[in-house]
């Protein structure tokens, strides 16, 4: 496998400390109960309706299921992804849409997760961009796992989802700041696609310049603490895009929550899955 460069080394050298330090070392402390307990807790289907005037009227009703954040590897094992892409597959979506972070740490253990996302199925495919814990190891690694699997890998570019005239879907790579995600996007040749997957919500807001109708992002796990009585209300305050849906004129985003994490605690913000249907004003 090919080795990660200097600053990769980096960044997966600081993400593993953090892991052994915040993840690993208090479940062993207790036994292995933050784990079973963080693991126990159902993933929820988000259904949401959004309606837009640019959403394209041959694909009025159509439903996207929207996973993120799987962080497949100490917190989230093949028992808890199995349970998690059956969820995906029984609410039979017209387009599956996954929105990075699909490994935790290690693109070694990329195989297994791609012996389960190849069983997703969707009408116009299943489509997959790279988030920031992709990165950390390898991310050609995790590109190539996805189109060996089936999925449609997108990087910083757009495709026709369903033939020539199908739903024109964009996807960038990751991205950290505002003026990099609107660099990806510009990247994507697309004057303005009808759907947008960028794991940094923070692209949203060159989307919506664009009109692009929807955006799906996950990365801030809504915050993984929240307060009961306003889920924006979390521990990712600097991140003024954390959860849920957010719309301006005629463009959406959906911010999940993702069904893994990088810490074995979820406060009023549970794991899930959306299901969104779009719809044409």
């Amino acid at each position: 496998m090919t080795q990660p460069k200097p600053r990769r080394k980096l960044a997966y050298h600081t993400a593993t400390v953090r892991n052994a330090i915040l993840t690993r070392l208090p479940d062993a402390l207790m036994g292995g109960a933050l784990k079973a307990r963080h693991v126990a807790q159902r993933i929820e289907i988000q259904e949401r309706t959004f309606t837009s005037a640019n959403w394209p009227r041959d694909f009025d009703g159509l439903r996207i299921a929207h996973i993120s954040d799987i962080h497949f590897g100490h917190l989230l094992g093949p028992q808890r992804l199995t349970q998690a892409v059956d969820a995906v597959r029984a609410v039979n979506a017209d387009l599956i849409a996954i929105t990075g972070d699909l490994v935790d740490l290690s693109a070694h253990e990329a195989p297994l997760l791609f012996e389960q996302l190849a069983l997703l199925r969707a009408r116009l495919g299943v489509f997959v961009v790279l988030g920031n814990h992709d990165h950390l190891d390898n991310p050609r690694a995790i590109v190539k796992g996805a189109r060996d699997a089936g999925l449609i890998a997108l990087e910083d570019e757009s495709v026709r989802a369903g033939g020539r005239d199908g739903l024109l879907v964009a996807g960038i790579d990751w991205a950290k700041s505002i003026p990099t995600c609107a660099a990806r996007l510009r990247r994507c040749g697309a004057g303005r696609a009808d759907l947008l997957l960028a794991h940094n919500p923070k692209a949203f807001v060159a989307a919506e310049e664009r009109g692009i109708p929807l955006t799906l992002s996950g990365h801030t796990h809504g915050g993984q603490v929240a307060r009961r009585s306003n889920h924006r209300h979390n521990l990712v305050f600097t991140q003024r895009l954390s959860s849920g849906h957010y719309h301006h004129a005629e463009s959406h985003l959906y911010v999940t929550n993702g069904v893994g994490a990088w810490f074995p605690l979820r406060v009023n913000c549970p794991p899930e899955i959306a299901v969104i249907e779009m719809r044409t004003r």
